[in-house]
């Protein structure tokens, strides 16, 4: 029996596996692997018990100390369990070759979603009673405190993604003999994955030890009773708004503590309930269950509870509880034992638990008649004793089960070893999810990459061009301008030649720039800036070749003041939208710059992203196989 926490007299999950081995000794030799930590409270109840009662044999294993310091540290209960469920396995296959065991049976965490030591040992196993795929709906998650929504988001998201037909759920139920469930929703969800399971409520009660003092019938105000950790998950804020709700004289006491006391504190305020809602906060075990008979209604809606221990020892001690129909207490609390809310809106919910609550007021014959239901249900399914017989005959059926299978089977134990092999080593949804997100990757970079390329062209084919052609054609006007002047200050017909010749020049040195640039242009502000300019040159080479005929007739004074009043504002204008032309593209190559960054720098943290959360999906699912 694999039982991480098992621990007498802790009460939650170390009570179950405590009680489950102490329960199977009575019937079987039982080996209970579980913690170092436990050893102290085991010895120390074993020595009680020796001589009384059958008692199992304790093996005790723990990691390392920087595990076991990383775990206080940071409070990394649940990746400590996972890691000591992986060296688990090896402590349970060396006992196993020198004891060659016919059961082997998980008892501790009962969480569903976590991989187990007692699998792949050739051995039938039972699992369970498991249970945790229970979520709380979308409009009921705690959205008014951040502290607690995130963790039910991500536990949502995570039930959705380990219940998943293609995920590890399936093969687990296949490796096991008989799973056991504790709630009708891990039920529901075995069925629809094809897979038949036994529902047993993992948790129980020595009824023998507890007393038989219960709730006796009185006349005055309500006394309604809480018992547990006061977190989002327990629904406080829906009960504590239903006592508002309900308009009775009631009293709300609330036994526990959790990070939602202050914002029920607050909660409580606002209604105005600081008179009838009574914060105990944490109690020692034998107080808090000498409480119980004390008070008559146990309102308990808790949105996701796989068992809720508080709720049948309230039912034990004839308290009915009104609780939602979901999760533990839905198969706890019977027809006719307590009142069950359907699961619905928020407004719903809150009128539902607030009728029940006034029904009870109403009728104290039908409170004492369900509160006396609730300890049958106890005493006849919920005894440890009675639990234990239950198991016995599960492990009697698997055991010879497995006898008659084994004498009917063909000896294929080879071959069954290098399969299990491959499929530890290799799992094909596994492959085939990480394949789709190297396609996404792959598909990501090859949109980025022609994205890349399309702006890189522009800027190669467009921009590049047009900042040289710009360039060159400003530069070859401006000397063209200059040899005009020159041409109007000669002093000999030789020096006038050659000032015109090289105003030849740089003319056709401008016009070819303008042609070249006119065949890189792609968007339609560059074609409306580049066809201004050439109305702008056109202008100024009229008036232009004006001044040079009359520089030519020898009409030197008229040349020049054609020079002054027009050929230069001409040329300023000319100019003006060069630059224009020449802004632009240093603008749009700036721009085109900046977004191939953009592309490359987001490229590369969606591809470490996706990488990434490749590498944590991978090693959560490795983790959780």
């Amino acid at each position: 029996m694999s039982a991480y926490a098992c621990e007498p007299n802790k009460g939650s999950e170390p009570e179950v596996g405590w009680q489950w081995a102490l329960q199977m000794s009575r019937f079987h030799d039982v080996t209970v692997l579980t913690r170092v930590n436990n050893r102290e409270a085991i010895e120390k109840e074993v020595a009680l018990l020796e001589g009384k009662v059958p008692l199992p044999r304790f093996v005790y294993h723990d990691e390392g100390p920087f595990l076991l310091w990383m775990k206080r540290r940071f409070r990394a209960i649940r990746s400590y369990y996972i890691l000591w469920q992986i060296s688990a396995w090896h402590v349970i296959r060396r006992l196993n070759a020198q004891n060659s065991y016919d059961l082997l049976h998980h008892v501790t965490f009962a969480g569903f979603r976590y991989r187990t030591a007692v699998w792949n040992h050739g051995v039938p196993t039972v699992w369970g009673p498991v249970g945790g795929i229970e979520s709380i709906p979308w409009p009921l998650l705690p959205w008014k405190h951040p502290a607690s929504l995130f963790p039910e988001m991500l536990r949502n998201f995570n039930n959705l993604i380990q219940a998943a037909p293609f995920h590890v759920l399936p093969k687990r139920a296949q490796t096991t003999a008989v799973t056991l469930v504790s709630t009708r929703e891990m039920e529901r969800t075995f069925l629809q994955l094809g897979f038949k399971t036994t529902l047993m409520p993992t948790i129980g009660l020595q009824v023998s030890q507890l007393g038989s003092r219960v709730r006796q019938p009185h006349t005055g105000p309500l006394k309604i009773l809480f018992v547990g950790n006061v977190i989002t998950l327990k629904g406080i804020d829906l009960a504590i708004e239903a006592v508002k709700a309900s308009g009775l004289n009631a009293t709300y006491t609330i036994v526990g503590s959790g990070n939602y006391m202050s914002a029920a504190k607050k909660l409580v305020a606002r209604l105005g309930l600081e008179d009838r809602v009574i914060f105990r906060g944490r109690l020692p075990r034998q107080e808090t269950l000498a409480l119980y008979a004390d008070y008559d209604v146990f309102l308990f809606p808790t949105l996701h509870d796989t068992g809720g221990y508080a709720v049948i020892e309230a039912m034990l001690y004839g308290l009915p509880v009104v609780c939602l129909d979901c999760g533990g207490p839905r198969i706890a609390v019977k027809d006719g034992a307590g009142a069950r809310i359907p699961l619905g809106s928020r407004r719903a919910i809150i009128a539902g638990l607030a009728a029940a609550l006034r029904q009870y007021d109403q009728n104290r014959t039908m409170l004492s008649e369900h509160g006396q239901a609730a300890r049958e249900v106890i005493l006849r399914e919920y005894d440890w004793d009675k639990k234990g017989t239950q198991l016995n005959a599960i492990y009697e059926r698997v055991t010879r089960e497995n006898l008659e299978a084994a004498q009917a089977k063909p000896d294929h134990s080879l071959r069954e070893h290098f399969r299990g092999i491959f499929k530890r080593a290799f799992s094909i949804p596994g492959a085939a999810v990480s394949l789709i997100v190297l396609l996404i990757i792959g598909m990501a970079g090859f949109l980025s990459v022609n994205h890349l390329k399309a702006d890189a062209e522009l800027i190669v084919e467009d921009t590049l061009p047009g900042i040289s052609d710009a360039g060159a054609a400003n530069a070859s006007m401006a000397e063209s301008f200059n040899r005009v002047l020159l041409s109007l200050t000669a002093e000999t017909p030789q020096e006038r030649r050659q000032y015109r010749q090289e105003l030849e020049e740089f003319n056709q040195r401008t016009s070819k720039s303008l042609e070249s640039y006119g065949q890189s242009i792609f968007t339609e502000d560059d074609r409306a800036n580049y066809e201004r300019l050439l109305e702008q040159r056109k202008k100024y080479l009229h008036i232009r070749d004006q001044i040079l005929n009359l520089i030519d007739t020898q009409k030197h004074d008229e040349a020049l003041s054609l020079y002054k009043s027009s050929l230069v504002p001409a040329y300023r204008d000319y100019k003006a939208d060069a630059n224009v032309v020449l802004i632009y593209n240093t603008r749009q190559g700036k721009t085109r710059g900046e977004a191939i960054l953009k592309i490359c720098t987001g490229t590369e943290y969606a591809v470490a992203g996706i990488g990434i959360l490749l590498f944590v999906v991978g090693f959560i699912i490795g983790l959780f196989k």
